[in-house]
Order: structure tokens, then C-alpha cells, then sequence
């Protein structure tokens, strides 16, 4: 084998093991429903499993207050004590999966890493700063028995 052949065909296997190994990282997919990566933090949680997340809401007296559980961020918006004064989102940003925080003096939620922002609707409201686009956010179904409150996530 000449040397030209040589370096050509270790060139090309050295291809294939780089685009090999991308791939499959590629499609590894990205953050899962749990809230990884970057586990955002939760703390005064119950938990949950599977599609659902469950937090006491004795965690959350004060209107604005946030947890985090089981990668659903869940916001009191109301003093009531009803499942219609909070709000269950997805607790990762879609665009690139920073960590979200209601902002409760904004009226928003708004991801760490890129500043976008959305309603407590979950819609958009301010796209990536830097580039890049977002979707909305996934607004989970909450039930409250006693006081757990139960996000169903779809």
C-alpha cells in the first residue's frame, strides 16, 4: 500500500468513527420530561412518577411563589386555596432546556439561559435573546386533593 492510499483510507475511517459517534449522539433526542438536564431545583416537593408531578402547596403560601418537581414547574398565582389559583408548566425551556422561573413582578416566566420569556399561559413572549426560536410552553392539567396539588403531564 502506498503511503497516499494509506493516509486516504485512514482518513476515511476516521470519518466514518467521527460521523458515527455524532449520529448517535444526535439522536439520543434532547432534555426529557423529568427536567434534565440542568435538574432544575425543586425542594418542598412531594414528587410523582410517570406523567404526573405532585407538590404541597403549604410549600407555596404566597402568591408568586414557584416549585419545581419532576420537571413540572408549578406557580401559585391566587391566594386561593383551589386548583384554578396555580399554574403547572413544563419546568425546561424548549428552546435549549435552561431552567424556567416565574417572575412574579413581571408577570412571566422566563428561561435562565437565553431570557426567553412566556405568559403565565405559556405563551411566547420574548424569543432567545442571541438567535434562535421557541415554542410554547406545555401547560399541565392540576387537580388539588387536600393539599396536594397534581399536575398531569400530556
Amino acid at each position: 500500500m502506498e503511503r497516499d492510499e494509506f493516509l486516504k483510507s485512514l482518513g476515511i475511517g476516521l470519518a466514518m468513527v467521527c460521523t458515527g459517534t455524532c449520529l448517535q449522539s444526535c439522536g439520543k433526542g434532547g432534555s426529557d420530561d423529568t427536567g434534565t438536564p440542568g435538574n432544575p431545583p425543586g425542594g418542598g416537593g412531594g414528587g410523582g412518577g410517570g406523567n404526573t408531578a405532585s407538590v404541597d402547596i403549604s410549600s407555596m403560601t404566597a402568591v408568586g411563589s414557584q416549585n419545581t418537581v419532576n420537571g413540572v414547574l408549578f406557580i401559585r398565582m391566587d391566594a386561593a386555596n383551589a386548583a384554578s389559583s396555580f399554574v403547572a408548566t413544563e419546568a425546561v425551556c424548549p428552546h435549549e432546556q435552561g431552567v424556567l422561573t416565574w417572575q412574579h413582578n413581571n408577570s412571566r416566566i422566563i428561561c435562565g439561559n437565553h431570557q426567553s420569556t412566556y405568559s403565565s399561559t405559556g405563551a411566547v413572549t420574548g424569543q432567545p435573546v442571541g438567535g434562535g426560536t421557541t415554542r410554547a410552553l406545555k401547560i399541565y392539567t392540576v387537580s388539588l386533593t387536600g393539599t396536594t396539588l397534581t399536575a398531569t403531564k400530556t
